[in-house]
């Protein structure tokens, strides 16, 4: 029993007629008679008789009419959401990032595919980078966003990007008056207190390097950092990502002294799988993420 075999027989019923049915299928009638006799065979019995020049449903033909329309009804949901899902138009992917890479360029990508794929559904989950591994070894997620470097050799990239660093204090701040008249290490002097946050080996050191024993600094994760710069008590060093709402709306402010360096957090998308193996629903994700990334670039 096929689903041919199934429309062949609804179309039958409803037109009235093989010819009709025939003609409405673009098929010739001895295929639609080939169908019916095929399914006659699979019920086991008659679902037609005729009355004269005109056709009727068997009782057995009446009581399996409306398990057929079901059955042709889920066929062709089913047909359609696995030609979706090949088109990377559905399905599900589980994703993991780390708490401090959750708004920006991220949310972008995810509000972008909720808006434009709503068959695709993201789940997703946050971790530090040792977490991220578990997670994937585990096939908890499919893909992960992670900083480098990471020494697990069968973790493949599937896009690495910089995000930049920016020193940041809130507008009521003393420093932000003298935003280009200060150099980075008088900043860091009188940031009362300085926050410092690991984003990586160059970050760190350059931010340690500027300290004393006698500066009033803290050493805090991302997220408890961003909520001191936001309450007025010191400057910290964030990602772009964390504080570009709040940059915008004037919540926060970006202090540039002249020798500020350029500095970044190496990121990476990576997965267990090539991103040849990658799944079309997953590759709608990375090619949606390549796509707004490139353009905040």
């Amino acid at each position: 029993m096929d689903i041919n075999q199934l429309k062949a027989f609804e179309h039958v019923v409803r037109l009235g007629s093989f010819s009709k049915a025939a003609r409405y299928l673009n098929l010739s009638q001895p295929t639609i008679s080939i169908r019916i006799q095929g399914l006659e065979k699979e019920v086991g019995g008659g679902l037609f008789y005729r009355v004269g020049k005109r056709i009727e449903l068997t009782e057995a033909g009446k009581g399996f009419l409306p398990y057929a329309r079901q059955a042709i009804e889920i066929l062709t949901k089913g047909m359609e959401r696995a030609q979706l899902m090949q088109e990377g138009k559905s399905g599900f992917v589980t994703i993991g990032t780390l708490p401090s890479y959750t708004s920006g360029t991220f949310s972008s990508v995810i509000a972008y595919l909720n808006k434009n794929y709503s068959e695709i559904k993201l789940e997703i989950h946050t971790g530090h980078n040792q977490q991220i591994i578990e997670m994937l070894y585990d096939g908890f997620i499919k893909m992960g966003f992670m900083t480098k470097p990471y020494f697990n050799t069968d973790i493949k990239s599937i896009f690495t990007f910089k995000e930049p660093l920016v020193l940041v204090a809130h507008p009521s701040h003393h420093l932000a008056s003298t935003n280009r008249t200060l150099s980075c290490a008088d900043m860091i002097k009188n940031s009362q207190p300085y926050i410092i946050v690991d984003w990586s080996e160059e970050s760190k050191h350059w931010q340690k390097s500027l300290l004393s024993p006698r500066i009033d600094h803290l050493e805090l994760p991302p997220a408890t950092a961003l909520d001191l710069v936001f309450s007025n008590n010191g400057i910290a060093l964030l990602t772009e990502s964390m504080v570009t709402e709040q940059l915008k709306d004037k919540k926060l402010v970006k202090l540039q002294p002249a020798d500020l360096p350029a500095l970044y957090r190496e990121m990476a998308l990576v997965s267990l799988e090539s991103e040849q193996s990658l799944s079309p629903t997953a590759m709608r994700f990375v090619d949606a993420f390549r796509k707004q990334f490139n353009k905040v670039d």
